[in-house]
């Protein structure tokens, strides 16, 4: 028999704060307690699979993510775009800000050693920097802090380049190629490959000195400047934590329907509709994907071969957590049945209170001289009305009653009276129907 692994509330609660999930010896019924467990057991029947996810930092290149993903079997929905290229300038000058530069011994004016660091300071942001070294030490006997403008750093892209172009014209490129597409995006027929692409980064930034007349150190000159623009073709083409974070939020709650766990830190549901399992697959694919992350961003080597402390004399990291995606099957039991029915009254009414501030807001756009042009966008309201409906539903069949408050909020109430009584002046029909659309519950 496949061992079954369970886990014990105090193990679970420390990451997630589920708060009541018991260990079972194997010959336990459900029955036979009132609490609920997981399971990684895949023979075990279960009512959905709970996930939890952590995202630690660090990036990977968006080409080997996407190489990847399409492995295993994963659309470029559930991949990261990557950043504009506005904020990869922004993310490459932080690589250089704060660096720590040589201490000078002696210095006019100064008392003694002085040490220096750099400052990066915004002067139009996203687009154009100073570039400062602070000095720090002791003056006329007392402490004393000074700074010194050295260099301007610009995104200044070709006035011929659409940047948001060269974005997309980046993504399609690698996209197609590790799907080995047959037809080619516009810059692949223009004979551009993916190199090619980063290499014309290079024309968007600019290192200068402050003042044309600014004095400054040709050696450190070079070296921010080499700093900022390796940093730039790195960043514009990759996906670091944050990106992925928020993709996996969306990846769970989107794509596969999943609902936040209790407090919703990491920790989600995915419910399973008429014992159809074959999320399950693109799940664990998913996991994997995740997983990949996580082992490109860990330190890895023999101890006997390796050093425990960094350059910086400091130890390094070598046992951080890894980025994951951990799936658990979830038993059907009441007490967990009585969790995840307050998880929907709580996700699924507030997603009632946006639908109904969006059809209040739908409702106010109303043009007595465009009237057919209100119906599509009342179609477009139905069509989200039918989706809360049937998920609404589907959840109902899954876990037993869901008592939730589906009338209209007060404020609302009052202001789509206002404007049903201003639209029916105009046309009835139409008054009526948003008044049934108002109503989730027929």
């Amino acid at each position: 028999m496949k061992k079954q692994v369970f886990y014990e509330a105090t193990v679970v609660a420390e990451k997630i704060s589920l708060g009541l999930l018991s260990h079972f010896p194997h010959q336990m019924s459900e029955n036979e307690s009132e609490y609920g467990y997981v399971t990684e057991n895949r023979d075990i029947p279960t009512t959905g699979h709970l996930v939890l996810y952590s995202v630690i930092g660090g990036r990977v290149s968006y080409a080997s993510f996407a190489e990847q993903a399409i492995a295993l079997g994963l659309p470029r929905s559930f991949v990261p775009s990557i950043r504009k290229l506005m904020y990869a300038f922004a993310t490459a000058k932080d690589n250089i800000n704060q660096t720590s530069l040589p201490r000078l011994e002696t210095a006019e004016g100064w008392d003694g050693v002085v040490d220096r660091k750099l400052k990066i300071v915004p002067l139009r942001k996203g687009h154009e920097y100073v570039v400062q070294i602070e000095m720090r030490g002791r003056m006329r006997g007392k402490n004393h802090v000074s700074t010194a403008n050295m260099f301007r750093l610009e995104f200044s892209p070709p006035e011929d380049m659409d940047v948001a172009a060269w974005r997309d014209d980046y993504m399609n490129v690698v996209w197609n190629n590790a799907e080995g597409a047959e037809q080619a995006s516009e810059s692949e027929e223009e004979g551009k490959t993916a190199e090619q692409l980063i290499a014309e980064l290079r024309q968007c930034i600019s290192v200068t000195r402050y003042w044309e007349d600014t004095e400054f150190d040709p050696v450190l000159f070079a070296r921010i400047s080499q700093a900022v623009v390796e940093e730039f073709l790195v960043s514009a083409v990759s996906v670091d934590g944050k990106m992925l974070r928020d993709k996996v939020l969306s990846v769970i709650s989107g794509e596969l329907g999943g609902l936040p766990y209790r407090s919703g830190q990491g920790a989600w549901f995915i419910p399973k509709y008429d014992d159809d399992e074959s999320y399950l697959e693109t799940l664990e694919n998913y996991s994997t994907l995740l997983e990949y992350f996580g082992n490109t961003n860990a330190l890895t080597g023999n101890n006997s071969e390796s050093n425990w402390f960094g350059d910086d004399g400091k130890p390094r990291d070598w046992h951080k957590p890894r980025t994951n995606l951990r799936i658990m099957g979830y038993i059907d039991n009441e007490r967990q049945m009585s969790y995840i029915r307050q998880d929907i009254q709580t996700n699924i009414g507030r997603e009632i209170g946006e639908y109904q501030q969006k059809l209040m807001e739908v409702a106010g756009s109303f043009n007595d001289d465009k009237v057919e042009d209100f119906e599509k966008r009342l179609d477009s309201i139905q069509s989200m009305r039918t989706s809360l409906r049937t998920r609404l539903s589907n959840l109902t069949k899954l876990v037993g009653n869901v008592e939730l408050d589906t009338n209209v909020y007060s404020d609302i109430q009052e202001n789509l009276d206002s404007r049903v009584s201003r639209i029916r002046g105009v046309r009835s029909s139409v008054a009526d129907r948003v008044l049934a659309l108002s109503r989730i519950q027929d």
